[in-house]
């Protein structure tokens, strides 16, 4: 799901604390149907960057508050038309809005090590 997109390098554990990007596909592939359905041109890289998070320079990017918000008002609907959620673990208060002020500005403290193969 997250091969093409602008950036190559991820972090392992990612920001769910999965220990393998295996275990990150097998969480992510719930959501396959939904980026299939282009409920939101953001939901695709919103998940890629929770489960494979982005790295620059040798330091984490992590989404931001309004980029779930706006992935999840996009894809909610759909989602509960199937009787599904939108999951705990990627509730939007746990991703702060100062990555979306300074989105150029990767988190400090977080090395990057692993090549994205998702």
């Amino acid at each position: 799901m997250c091969q093409g997109l602008s950036y190559n390098q991820t972090i392992v554990p990612n920001l769910l604390g999965h220990t393998s990007q295996r275990e990150a596909v097998t969480r992510m592939s719930f959501f396959n149907s939904i980026t299939q359905s282009v409920c939101s041109v953001d939901i695709r890289l919103f998940l890629c960057r929770v489960y494979a998070p982005e790295c620059v320079a040798g330091q984490v990017r992590r989404p931001c508050r309004s980029f779930c918000e706006n992935a999840k008002r996009a894809c909610e609907g759909l989602m509960n038309s199937f009787g599904v959620s939108w999951p705990h673990e990627l509730q939007c208060s746990s991703f702060s809005e100062d990555s979306c002020k300074s989105s150029n500005e990767p988190t400090k403290g977080e090395n990057c090590s692993a090549w994205l193969h998702l």
